[in-house]
């Protein structure tokens, strides 16, 4: 099967500041240099450049105000020192300064760091609310309930007040447990967007009207289960006018995988992402996928852990800003989450021993798409995929049908699942509870090494044909949510596989192949090439990978793509779901 040409790098930075030159930066002196913008309770630090901006005076003003209001809820918080907030020029700055990627970060010599978006307000009030927990000493043996403290004070989570998503989180059956709320640590499958309005709700209902009596004493695991129980039964009303609506045609969608270059200068929180967007514009492309991650030691490990923690991983807020940024550039967003399974393993081999593993397994699976399809909904993307490749898992054809139902209550946009080219498109029974059907696209066109240009074509027609037949048999259309070839000499013989001798002309031939059978037929809703990285610079040199950028197979794609240099096919419309 297709292997990723290499592992995840997680980067583990300290809080310290960091220079471009991997040596510690003086942070004090570059706050020093900042213009201050003052307001009745916080202090904004901005580039002087940024001063006169009318958004950052409205900022400060926001923010104080915020912090008297939340103050008020809180005898005893110092009114004589005001908060600093330094407005950061961009994510990469603030994992440097903070050693965190997140709307809103603690620092050593600010009260708080942030990259501005008038989206985000709602995320600064929650993490000011948290450092005037911390300053009015009020804390709880559980980072949980202190989040929930924080939460509760502040009001608003991702757009909504936070009692608002009760009843939704409580439909997925995505209330955490009494013991993971008071767990002293946060554990590596734990969900703050899904965990935190729970945690708010267990602190309004504890004992005491002010936070200082609420938090004053520890409560026991059973009152906590208590009141998780009683969340857990809240009704939603009507949760097809109030949670989603309809998913809006799109056109053809000419998309690019874009994966993520874990480093903290490269990521998809970093300015190279726009840079790159932009190279995209020029190849014609109109979409990109973007891909979190979770960690499954092994096929048979039912444990899964979030990637989203380090400030080199894809963590949650870099997602968002990508999804932004493409969307500003008129880009479509697909969300698709990956298993990443260790050495060396594929998601195709993921398959449990026990029945008792299944429960596990799912349960784990289940909390890290529906943490992904809530940000998609928040981030603004279009499509959302529920699995990738996971072909031993779909005879659990229950267990997906009701994912399915749980990912429509939280996001309304089109819903595909990513099957793998070998077996899922006539494996997967639940096609019709999907907008549409996806595959990761890597059927060999030709078994001869030696392959004429006519018998690649007869190969690229012969796949076409497939996709075709099974439009026909489910009555959905097919997106191509991967479809690549190596530059490697017989890049058609196994397309799921990168190395061996290079050949850019055998990589071009083969996508020119398959892209002349495609065409643009109404059966099909689009392709994702697989594959580019999120900063410029990384296109492949001389190697046998999936890159294409900066090789002759980018003019193949361009040409279909419609780029500025090719004429531009028409783009028929994805029906409404």
């Amino acid at each position: 099967m297709r292997r990723w040409a290499a592992a995840l790098l997680v980067l583990a930075l300290s809080p310290t500041a960091w220079a471009r030159d991997g040596r510690p930066a003086a942070q004090g002196d570059e706050l020093a240099a900042l213009a201050t913008i003052p307001g009745d309770r916080v202090a904004l630090l901005v580039p002087l450049s940024e001063k006169a901006r009318p958004e950052m005076s409205r900022l400060a003003s926001e923010l104080s105000r915020a912090a008297i209001e939340m103050s008020a809820g809180l005898p005893g918080v110092p009114a004589v020192k005001p908060l600093t907030v330094v407005v950061e020029p961009d994510y990469v700055a603030l994992g440097r300064h903070t050693g965190e990627i997140g709307e809103a970060v603690p620092g050593q010599k600010a009260d708080l760091h942030l990259v501005w978006d008038s989206r985000d307000l709602g995320a600064y009030r929650y993490a000011l609310a948290r450092v005037l927990l911390a300053r009015a000493g009020l804390a709880a043996k559980s980072q949980w309930l202190e989040r929930g403290a924080a939460l509760w004070l502040s009001g608003d989570w991702y757009g909504r007040p936070w009692r608002d998503w009760l009843p939704v989180f409580a439909a997925v059956r995505l209330i955490p447990t009494a013991a993971e709320l008071l767990a002293g640590e946060d554990a590596r499958a734990a969900s703050a967007p899904l965990w935190t309005p729970a945690a708010a709700a267990v602190v309004d209902r504890l004992p005491g009207a002010s936070l200082a009596e609420k938090l004053a004493k520890s409560p026991s695991q059973e009152a906590v289960a208590a009141i998780l129980a009683r969340l857990s039964a809240i009704p939603i009303q009507n949760p097809k006018s109030k949670i989603q609506n309809p998913p809006s045609p799109l056109p053809f969608l000419a998309g690019i995988s874009l994966a993520m270059l874990n480093r903290l200068e490269t990521g998809y929180h970093a300015p190279s992402v726009g840079k790159q967007l932009d190279a995209f514009v020029g190849i014609g492309a109109n979409a990109v996928s973007l891909m979190p991650f979770a960690f499954q030691r092994s096929p048979d490990r039912p444990e899964i852990a979030f990637l989203n923690h380090g400030p080199g991983s894809e963590t949650d807020v870099g997602l968002i800003h990508a999804t932004r940024l493409a969307r500003a550039r008129g880009f479509h967003v697909l969300y698709k989450p990956h298993l990443w399974v260790s050495h060396g393993g594929w998601p195709g081999d993921v398959e449990m021993k026990t029945e008792e593993d299944w429960a596990r397994w799912w349960q784990g699976y289940r909390r890290y798409i529906l943490h992904h399809a809530f940000l998609a909904r928040w981030a603004g993307a279009d499509l959302f995929s529920v699995g990738c490749e996971l072909s031993k898992t779909v005879k659990r054809e229950a267990e997906w049908r009701d994912l399915i139902a749980a990912v429509r209550l939280l996001y309304p946009g089109v819903v595909t699942y990513s099957g793998n080219w070998y077996g899922d498109l006539e494996g997967v029974h639940f096609w019709d509870a999907l907008d549409v059907i996806g595959i990761d696209s890597y059927y060999p066109l030709s078994a001869s090494p030696q392959a004429t240009r006519a018998e690649l074509d007869r190969g690229g027609q012969e796949v076409a044909k497939r996709f075709a037949a099974a439009s026909r048999r489910l009555g959905k259309r097919v997106l191509l949510t991967e479809v690549g070839f190596a530059a490697h000499r017989g890049a058609w013989l196994a397309p799921n596989t990168e190395g061996g001798e290079p050949s850019e002309d055998d990589q071009a031939r083969a996508y020119q192949a398959l892209f002349a059978a495609l065409g643009r037929p109404k059966w099909l809703a689009g392709t994702f090439v697989w594959k580019a990285f999120s900063a410029p610079g990384s296109e492949g040199r001389g190697e046998a990978d999936f890159r294409f950028q900066g090789r002759r197979a980018e003019r193949v794609i361009r040409e279909y793509y419609g780029g500025p240099s090719s004429p531009r096919p028409s783009s028929p419309s994805l029906p409404p779901a």
